[in-house]
């Protein structure tokens, strides 16, 4: 082994190591009771206990499950399905201003999002959505279209324009250029969209807090945020109930990504090389 590889290794290894580390303190963590944490955090959860999670899942953690698994499932769909329309018409349609708006998207995106929360959480309060899933829904396709729209105008600018310019000739309709040339193309491209769409909504905390104040109603990162003062003994520790919380929150976008890896792949690389 040369001492370049060798460092490449070294290098590679140390970063790996550093990834996955937190990801396994979390899970030892969660293993443990609160006393076995507080007299030994670093050691292996020996004998290891679930007694955590079911501390969790008492109080409104699965209700707040349920509530996320809702609103960001349907926000992240119609995310998808509006951005792909969106990006299908700036790729193909001609319509005034076009990119103009266009520009006004990638704008809206490096746009920090704390400028938007007084008049977003406005809209909200006077169209009287607070503490509804629709609100909440409509807010998280508010904020993820603008990247969902210039994600697949991105790919679909890339598609060869000899497909569509044919498909016209032969008299399809806008319509049927969508549904039957544009859609089954963008299918790496809707996956990688919706994956990394669901996975900044799922552990989206500030808009979630603000709309969803009700204990009902809260999405998992806040019941997440809020566990410390739901427990019955708020005297010990409570980091291992927290941690088999965060545990639980982590492993559907876990599962998410493991069943879409080849996908996502295939959709970010295709887009990296058209």
């Amino acid at each position: 082994m040369s001492p370049t590889t060798f460092v490449v290794v070294i290098v590679c290894g140390a970063i790996a190591a550093s990834t996955v580390y937190p990801f396994l303190f979390m899970t030892f963590t969660a293993l443990k009771t609160p006393e076995d944490y507080v007299a030994n955090k670093l050691g292996l959860p020996i004998p290891p206990t679930f007694e955590n999670f079911a501390t969790a899942l008492s109080g409104t953690l699965g209700v707040s499950f349920i509530n996320s698994v809702i609103t960001v499932g349907a926000g992240t769909i119609l995310t998808v399905v509006l951005g792909c329309m969106a990006g299908f018409a700036f790729a193909f349609l001609r319509f005034p201003f076009r990119g103009a708006l266009l520009r006004i998207i990638m704008i809206i995106m490096v746009l920090p999002i704390t400028v938007l929360i007084p008049p977003i959480f406005k809209v909200i309060l006077d169209i009287g959505l607070v503490n509804t899933y629709a609100g909440l829904i409509l807010l998280y396709v508010g904020i993820s279209i603008p990247a969902g729209v210039y994600m697949m105008a991105t790919f679909f600018m890339a598609v060869p324009k000899e497909l569509v310019e044919s498909a016209r000739i032969d008299g399809a309709s806008a319509f049927r250029i969508f549904f039957s040339i544009a859609v089954p193309l963008a299918r790496p491209a809707f996956i990688t969209l919706g994956t990394f769409t669901f996975l900044g909504l799922w552990n989206e905390l500030l808009f979630a807090l603000l709309i969803m104040s009700s204990p009902e109603q809260r999405t998992l990162p806040v019941a997440i945020t809020l566990l410390r003062q739901s427990v019955q003994n708020p005297t010990l520790v409570q980091d291992a109930i927290i941690a088999a919380g965060l545990l639980m929150s982590a492993a559907l976008p876990f599962f998410l990504f493991i069943l879409f890896n080849r996908q996502i792949t295939q959709g970010m690389v295709a887009g990296a090389l058209k």
